[in-house]
């Protein structure tokens, strides 16, 4: 019998697997050469971020100096490597050493780092403790996401790192650190079960994907069969859509947790370092936040999960978002950046429009490697044309037609070393089609580019209310001590959730079921403002039906926040048409108590 390929860990050998199986892993273990040294700047910024908890510790030169220069030979010795990989015809012949190199520099780059956190732990003192732990717990999720279809080369990468802060918080540490300890153990376990989980519905994808294009290479043989076969492509389509936009759900949980806590964590801190230091861990959690969503939009868009939902919309007020977070980013490369926003308004959906000008903003910074970066709106033609300007590298003619494939990339080694994914550009086409907009490219070689999103003109007597500048702490933080209840199937999320309201001037009572939360809020004798619910609570049981029993016990116009992954159009549907906010995973901490400060504002 064959074995399940699936079910191998490590797979050093393609011995016992079937063709298509050993050619889905010499396709996973050239992608892994092809994605993971991309992971090296991040690396290098986990070790520039260790090296200051060095600095401010009491380990011994002879102790970290020899694991901290085996984690930095490690990272630039897989350079090398990767560009001699692709000179390679990766085969069943050289299958083995490279999946053993491969293996190899990622377990010796784990096991040096796990050894030097755990060191360092056991030699700094309590203040510093903390930002070590996050340190680690960011960048190994964050180096994570480079493996996550081989599960193996994952647990490679990140249990040496995990067990030995585990070793360190029970060795050097007191109660608090056991109890840390704990958590860590329930999370990897939890991480393990779910990676596991996706790693295997992802080979089986690829196995669908395998199986679909040789039976399209058959068929395509074949004139009366060629509409089966078609037929059975969008099926596979439709099922890998449907599965990406369900894992998003998954993935966000673990992300939501951790920008809430993030934001948490940043509003305890006093030093100027250790906020500085937050700000940093909060930039790096953003960033994967948007990869994130990049790799799971297209799947939204094709499963036809994204609502569009036009509006009429202040060009200032589009802009406005767009305009510090992009500052920030310009600044940050030295580039200049401006913003020409003018009185008109457009008819479009704010969410969708903004998302569309933001992948062109980030190629633009991206690609741009001096000059300026410029986001203008002018009116022309019956049309409100929302622009992109860039003083960048430019695109040649023969290519600009191509730029909104999916995966397409510039021939230009900078350009691919930066762009993991190649779909920002396909987010928004598909965007655009979506919303029945259109969009005209302009560029030269060297000079720059121009991209122009022309939308229908507004009207500033229908628009909606928009929320003025973004509330202050002050406004943030209960004034007395209301309660809030907050329903959550998943623990971690519940406790991040529950520990930002207490620490905000709420009284957070958490549970799982609505009876719970009653119980606990008779016992404490106090009356719920709001609820806080979770969408998917169970195989027949929803944040709906939640919701509608916590108002039937307390208040039928209690007011009531949907969180949820999911962006099916038919869930925001029912929820508005119970009165219900519905907020999408994941959350910031501002995010969460402004719109829980509005709902209770309002009552």
């Amino acid at each position: 019998m064959q074995a399940r390929s699936d079910n191998r860990l490590l797979c050093l050998s393609l011995d016992g697997l079937s063709e298509q199986d050993a050619a889905i892993w010499i396709d996973m273990i050239g992608s892994g050469w092809r994605n993971h040294p991309k992971a090296v700047p991040l690396q290098l910024v986990g070790l520039s971020l260790i090296g200051v908890l060095i600095a401010k510790s009491s380990l011994p030169i002879g102790l970290w100096l020899p694991l901290y220069a085996c984690m930095i030979v490690v990272c630039l010795a897989v350079i090398p490597l990767a560009v001699r990989f692709r000179r390679v015809q990766l085969q069943a012949g050289n299958y083995r050493p490279w999946r053993w190199l491969l293996l190899g520099w990622r377990a010796v780059h784990a096991v040096s780092g796990g050894a030097l956190c755990a060191l360092l732990y056991g030699s700094l003192t309590a203040q510093w403790q903390l930002p070590l732990l996050i340190t680690v717990v960011v960048f190994t999720y964050g180096l994570t996401f480079y493996a996550i279809e081989d599960f193996g080369l994952a647990m490679v990468g990140t249990a040496p790192v995990v067990l030995s802060m585990l070793l360190a918080l029970l060795v050097h540490g007191g109660q608090v650190d056991h109890y840390i300890a704990v958590l860590l153990v329930a999370a990897g376990i939890n991480g393990l079960l779910a990676g596991r989980a996706i790693s295997r519905r992802l080979f089986e994808a690829a196995r669908m994907r395998q199986r679909n294009a040789v039976l399209v290479q058959e068929l395509a043989r074949e004139v009366d069969e060629v509409t089966r076969a078609k037929a059975l492509a969008d099926q596979a389509n439709r099922e890998k859509s449907e599965f990406f936009a369900a894992a998003s759900h998954d993935l966000r949980q673990p992300l939501y947790s951790l920008q809430l806590l993030s934001d948490h964590l940043r509003q305890q801190l006093s030093t100027l370092y250790q906020i500085e230091v937050a700000d940093k861990l909060g930039i790096a959690l953003t960033s994967m936040r948007h990869l994130f969503e990049r790799m799971f939009d297209v799947a939204r868009i094709d499963a036809q999960k994204v609502a569009y939902q036009p509006r009429h919309v202040s060009v200032r007020d589009l802009f406005m978002s767009l305009d510090h977070e992009f500052a920030l980013a310009c600044s940050a490369k030295g580039l200049r950046w401006s913003v020409q926003a003018t009185d008109d308004w457009l008819h479009a959906d704010p969410v969708l429009a903004q998302r569309m000008l933001r992948n062109l903003l980030e190629n633009a910074v991206r690609y741009t490697s001096q000059g300026e970066v410029r986001l203008r709106a002018r009116s022309r033609g019956g049309r409100i044309h929302c622009q992109v300007w860039d003083t960048g590298m430019g695109i040649a003619s023969a290519d600009q037609a191509k730029v909104f494939d999916d995966y397409f990339q510039v021939q230009n080694a900078a350009r691919r070393a930066q762009d993991g994914l190649g779909l920002g550009l396909g987010v928004v086409r598909r965007l655009l089609a979506l919303t029945n907009t259109r969009i005209t490219l302009r560029s030269r070689l060297g000079r720059g580019s121009c991209f122009d999103i022309a939308f229908a003109p507004g009207d500033a007597s229908q628009a909606l209310p928009v929320p003025s500048a973004a509330p202050t702490e002050a406004a943030m933080t209960a004034t007395g001590h209301e309660c809030v209840l907050v329903m959550e199937d998943q623990p971690h999320v519940l406790e991040a959730v529950v520990t930002v309201l207490d620490h905000s001037g709420y009284m957070a009572l958490g549970g799982d079921n609505a009876m719970a939360l009653v119980r606990q809020a008779a016992e404490r004798d106090a009356w719920p403002c709001a609820v806080i619910c979770d969408y998917r609570l169970g195989p027949s049981y929803s944040g709906l039906d939640a919701i509608a029993e916590l108002r039937h016990e307390f208040c039928d116009e209690m007011p009531a926040i949907l969180v949820t992954g999911d962006l099916d159009p038919s869930i925001r549907a029912q929820a508005e048409a119970q009165g219900i906010k519905v907020m999408h995973k994941p959350l910031d901490r501002a995010q969460l108590l402004i719109a829980l400060r509005e709902l209770t504002r309002a009552r």
